[in-house]
């Protein structure tokens, strides 16, 4: 999430952004009308022509990379997906261009002022906020406390799994309310969370058993098969809607894997392959008959790359071909033989794990209908399935909705006896004064305590507030949205993953976000949108200016421009965009030769260091291996990014897991030694890396590449595939990867390198097994949402956190190590003294470069483009207020056009 798009929200989580495209254009996006516009020439630069422009009529235009869709403030996690909502939202508080927190009538936000006091004596820190009167949202229906407490009550409700972690604040009451035991403490309410996550793993275990028992499995002597008379029939019947779930969710996950196939096929063009349908089949579909070998039946390489066996190609083609003719499939009309193309390369993995589904090479889901589920599963392999629900993106969602189910039902089954949280509180009378200063009127005041002292508490308490009359609703029988915190009714059913999902996170709401911003999301013709499809169609974002943002503050007032849109380019494309006046703002890679070409064109550029930081990313779900980790870390050369991509000191080098910008970076620290003496300084000639490999008992195979059976994972075969965030070669780690593919294949590991416009996706889900992507930072330094155990955000699935909770017995070294990392951060949030939260940040740094899951790489700058013909300058961030955390277009509801001639 780049800083000139973070227009208000002071509370976002840390997310994912890609560091360079994300982006497919499938279609031609629409011309914007540019209004009706009247040439002059600038006073300050006279080689350009600048425009007078209708803030009514023309719309203003930003670039973005692809977004997930997901445009719903609770459960939105990439950057990209951020940005768009924080375009409708206003938060509690906001921050200004030193990080520092601020409200008030000059801030869009819903608190007038605020205080903290603490009490050495009760050891609690009470913080005090008052809420604002008159506000409303976009659609005019008025903002209250209610809204406030509707917002706190989903971020804080035990079944929440969006990215927030307002939950990782101690608040009086707080583990009483998410555990409902009254003698909860910190240590008993993370196991408590743990167990679930424990008891979902024992269900899948149970499951696979299931499907051995009843699924095609022989049986052997020394592995027989299980009893079917063990399970009773309510175990059956829970296990056969398990099946049908996994079986549809894992339905999904081929359809998107195929999707992504689409824009990886740059990274096989070394491979010879020259169809999206053999790389799915090769990836997916495990189709190893696709790659040419000699006589000995070896794999044959060209420059380090395997090669197409054109004829084998030709075989399998050949099923295709004849399904095209079975189904009359035009083959003169491209767009029909791609559908039909997927949906059969679909078929022919899918077929191969559940046989029942695919009948005469159609799919149909009646296969898992009650009255066909057991014939279903009778013909499922154990083996194939075990796959699924273990090892596929499939096996994510299934564990994460099984704990929560599981939690849902232990909630159900027991009588609600804590409806509240004590230490969230809002005074009986409302005040007409405060911290020894008048008010104009009477104002809600919402006091929040919590236990000893957090710097990170009053980040935590700036969030968004959506409405409760949009966000909640009809839920079996009740209206939810009707608040009435006296009574304790917030929006929200306790412990209710259902509710979660259909209210909260229903599907008409991911797609079109409303809130109090300085924009609403609107059609491409005007109005307020009311689908998905009118908010982003053809790879346009369409905005409003809201009507009733002004009433966020006495001093605020609406958007000078009325439409606002961001356009979906791809990085390589956003200067020429820019410059043939298709979009007004982007911002593309910071490199010397985007610079270059951004002043030969007369387009004014800004370059602000990120708030954040460029990875390489290692999941232990996939490599679980320490010293292989090690191992694929001392093959990354990341000089190479600052030598070559980011030249002219436009990036750093860095050698821990957080951005430069933050006072709490460990200043002058190197390369990374772990306790065992491993350095993971690049090692050019590879011997180390055999070292480290065989040194973890791993031995090669006949085909050169290591492997080691691991109890309760399999056999652990080094190969693995690089990933790269984005649908472009063009990234600053490519080069990385490629180079680290050459030499990791050189010793012994089998890796191949892909781009990927989904990436940010699959990482939410744990999906990737390495990858290079960045992060982006809060202000605050704390690290709990990415790395610690308690965090139920979706970053530490990159981690595969679940799967090792579920699994300690095989990653003992890794749980203890993340013990120890997690008493550091809970540690670095008990004192106010800057210098002490820096020293022990350090050692939790050091902890994650031990659990050798993430490598830093590279510090960067943010580059801003505008069309400095199009907009008046005088009306973006002056430039001293300028910094990581307050970009050119932070206040983007003050943005306008040039309303007379620069000269005049």
């Amino acid at each position: 999430m780049k800083p000139f798009k973070k227009i208000i929200s002071v509370a976002g989580s840390v997310v994912m952004a890609a560091v360079t495209a994300l982006s497919f254009v499938g279609c031609k996006p629409e011309s914007v009308d540019p209004g009706k516009d009247d040439d002059t020439v600038h006073k300050y630069r006279p080689n350009v022509t600048a425009k007078v422009s209708d803030p009514e009529t023309r719309a203003l235009v930003m670039s973005i990379s692809t977004p997930d869709g997901v445009f719903n403030p609770f459960f939105s996690t990439s950057g990209y997906d951020s940005s768009i909502i924080s375009m409708t939202q206003a938060s509690m508080l906001g921050a200004n261009y030193l990080g520092e927190v601020v409200c008030g009538d000059d801030e869009p936000c819903v608190v007038q002022d605020w205080k903290s006091t603490y009490n050495v004596d009760t050891d609690r820190t009470t913080y005090e906020f008052i809420i604002k009167n008159d506000m409303k949202f976009s659609d005019g229906t008025p903002l209250t406390i209610n809204d406030v407490l509707f917002n706190l009550y989903v971020y804080l409700d035990p079944v929440y799994t969006g990215s927030a972690t307002i939950y990782s604040t101690k608040i009086v009451g707080l583990n009483a309310y998410r555990t409902q035991r009254e003698d909860a403490t910190d240590k008993s309410a993370s196991a408590f969370e743990e167990s679930f996550i424990v008891d979902a793993g024992k269900h899948v275990d149970s499951l696979v058993e299931y499907v051995r028992a009843a699924g095609q499995f022989a049986g052997s002597a020394s592995d027989p098969k299980p009893d079917i008379g063990k399970f009773t029939p309510e175990q059956i019947a829970r296990f056969n809607e398990d099946v049908a779930y996994a079986a549809k969710e894992f339905r999904k996950e081929l359809e998107n894997d195929w999707n992504a196939t689409l824009d990886s096929m740059e990274s096989y063009k070394d491979w010879k392959f020259t169809e999206p349908w053999q790389v799915f089949l090769f990836n997916d579909g495990g189709a190893t008959e696709l790659l040419l070998t000699d006589a000995d039946g070896n794999y044959i390489k060209e420059n380090g790359y395997y090669q197409l066996d054109p004829e084998e190609a030709a075989n399998i083609k050949k099923g295709l071909d004849a399904y095209l003719d079975k189904f009359d499939i035009d083959k003169n009309d491209p767009e029909a033989v791609a559908s039909a193309t997927k949906t059969w390369a679909v078929n022919y993995v899918y077929y191969s794990y559940f046989s029942a589904a695919i009948v005469d090479d159609v799919y149909t889901e009646d296969a898992f209908n009650a009255d066909n589920i057991t014939k279903t599963v009778s013909r499922i392999s154990a083996n194939e399935f075990e796959k699924i629900v273990r090892y596929w993106q499939t096996a994510d969602s299934f564990l994460s909705k099984t704990a929560a189910e599981l939690k849902s039902a232990y909630f159900e089954g027991n009588e609600m006896a804590i409806p509240t949280i004590s230490g969230i509180t809002v005074a009986d009378k409302r005040s007409t004064d405060f911290d020894g200063n008048s008010l104009e009127g009477e104002h809600d005041v919402l006091s929040i305590v919590i236990n000893g002292q957090d710097p990170k508490a009053i980040w935590n308490f700036g969030f968004t507030v959506a409405p409760v009359h949009y966000y909640s609703g009809e839920y079996k029988g009740k209206d939810y949205s009707k608040v009435n915190y006296q009574a304790g009714e917030f929006g929200v059913k306790f412990g209710d993953s259902e509710f979660m999902n259909s209210v909260i996170n229903a599907p008409s709401k991911i797609g079109v976000p409303v809130g109090a911003g300085p924009y609403m999301a609107s059609t491409k013709n005007g109005g307020a949108a009311q689908k998905a499809s009118d908010f982003m169609n053809l790879n346009m974002i369409y905005y409003e200016r809201n009507p009733y943002f002004e009433t966020m503050g006495k001093n605020i007032e609406n958007a000078k421009i009325k439409n606002f849109r961001y356009r979906v380019v791809d990085t390589d494309q956003i200067i020429n965009s820019v410059a043939t006046h298709e979009i007004d703002v982007g911002d593309p890679s910071a490199t010397q030769e985007n610079i270059k070409t951004i002043e030969s064109a007369n387009i004014m550029h800004e370059e602000i260091y990120t708030s954040g930081y460029g990875y390489i990313g290692i999941n232990p779900r996939f490599v679980p291996n320490i010293n292989v980790r090690r191992a694929i870390m001392k093959a990354m050369d990341t000089s190479s990014i600052t030598r070559e991509y980011y030249q002219g000191g436009l990036a750093d080098l860095i050698y821990r897991s957080m951005s430069t910008t933050s006072w709490a970076y460990p200043k002058g620290c190197g390369v990374y030694v772990s306790e065992n003496g491993t350095s993971y300084e690049f090692d050019s000639l590879g011997k180390e890396i055999e070292k480290l490999v065989s040194d973890a008992g791993y031995e090669k195979g006949n085909d050169g590449v290591y492997s080691k059976l691991l109890p309760g994972f399999g056999t652990d075969r080094l190969d693995y595939t690089f990933t790269i965030a984005g649908g472009s070669q063009d990234h600053p780690a490519y080069k990385v990867f490629q180079d680290a593919m050459q030499l990791l294949n050189r010793h012994g590991f089998a890796v191949k390198v892909e781009t990927s416009a989904t990436a940010l996706t699959d990482l939410t889900a744990g999906k990737l097994e390495i990858w290079a992507a960045a992060w982006s930072s809060t202000i605050d330094p704390d690290m709990y949402q990415v790395y610690h155990k308690d965090s139920m955000a979706t970053s530490v699935n990159n981690w595969g956190y679940k799967y090792i909770k579920a699994n300690k017995n095989l990653y003992s070294t890794e749980w203890g190590i993340i013990q120890d990392l997690s008493d550091l951060i809970d540690a670095g949030r008990s004192t106010l003294v800057q210098s002490d939260r820096a020293s022990i940040y350090s050692e939790a740094l050091d902890l994650v470069m031990e659990l050798a899951v993430e490598l830093p790489t590279y510090q960067r700058k943010d580059m801003t483009a505008y069309d400095l013909a199009i907009i008046d300058e005088n009306t973006l961030t002056p430039e001293s207020e300028r910094s990581p955390y307050n970009g050119l277009f932070a206040r983007i509801w003050e943005v306008n056009y040039y309303l007379t001639a620069p000269n005049g």
